[in-house]
């Protein structure tokens, strides 16, 4: 059996997830990052039914099992920006923690910076075109939700890493901490994905296919960009496995942690009787 560069792509993908949640429960991360956790146990599992369901649904529930799983990265992806944002900036480590007016604040513009970008990224349906295949319509607005959500994902997940790499020192999280570790490769991959689609994107609207040698190779080409973002994600998750796998900067060891802190050691406690004066002797 002779695998190609899909096939081993998958494969190290896939054993990279599953490396990274045993060094997750293992170091009991788990518990500080529930939702990151979750999400990597997600993307494992859409890895193992997409190579399994391959070619065999229809095309109306491979769109059905494609963009619902899209729309579920997503919404979880955000729940993991929340919670490692909360850990870096209401933990108080540093002595500061970001008030309930500073959440509402810096929320509000990250979310409708998001919003206008992912506005004006790309072309949006005509309601009227939706509306014209009303039977089609639920799963055409699946289609928009993933696909969309997906941007909106990537490109709050940039700002959300900016402003972590700006002002988590102040708070008590430094680029070695990790909470910032997992931001920077949530950054990373956010940067190849769109980057990788905005390149996508253009190739579509440029090229103007004429023959089909010109068609094989735009295909060859929208694949060796999607290998490129796999290849980004691959890097990503071992650097995940490195960094979760050692001990945070000024966190205790697991040993210190079931011993405890070492107490103070005094003067030995003497016995009056099995000293004598000094300078004399019996």
């Amino acid at each position: 059996m002779h695998w190609n560069i899909e096939q081993i792509a998958w494969a190290l993908i896939l054993a990279a997830h599953l490396v990274l949640l045993v060094v997750l429960l293992g170091r009991d991360s788990s518990r500080r990052f529930p939702w990151f956790t979750a999400a990597i146990a997600i993307s494992a599992v859409r890895l193992l039914a997409d190579h399994l369901l391959h070619g065999k649904l229809t095309t109306l529930a491979f769109y059905w099992q494609s963009y619902t799983a899209m729309t579920v990265d997503a919404i979880v992806g955000i729940l993991v920006l929340v919670e490692v944002t909360r850990q870096i900036f209401s933990s108080g480590k540093g002595g500061l923690r970001l008030n309930s007016r500073g959440w509402l604040g810096w929320s509000l513009v990250t979310v409708a910076v998001t919003i206008a970008a992912v506005w004006a990224w790309g072309p949006w349906p005509v309601w009227q075109a939706l509306k014209a295949q009303p039977a089609q319509l639920p799963l055409l607005l699946t289609v928009l939700a993933g696909l969309k959500g997906q941007l909106f994902l990537g490109l709050l997940t940039l700002q959300v890493g900016l402003l972590s790499r700006f002002f988590g020192k102040r708070f008590g999280y430094g680029w070695r901490s990790q909470a910032q570790q997992i931001l920077l490769g949530l950054s990373t991959n956010a940067l190849g994905f769109l980057s990788v689609q905005a390149i996508s994107e253009s190739i579509k609207r440029t090229v103007h296919l004429t023959s089909r040698a010109e068609y094989n190779r735009v295909v060859h080409l929208l694949t060796n960009l999607d290998n490129a973002r796999n290849a980004v994600w691959f890097l990503v998750l071992i650097w995940w496995i490195v960094w979760l796998g050692r001990d945070e900067p000024g966190s205790a060891t697991p040993a210190e942690a079931v011993e405890g802190p070492p107490q103070p050691v005094g003067p030995p406690e003497l016995d009056a009787g099995s000293v004598g004066e000094p300078g004399l002797s019996e």
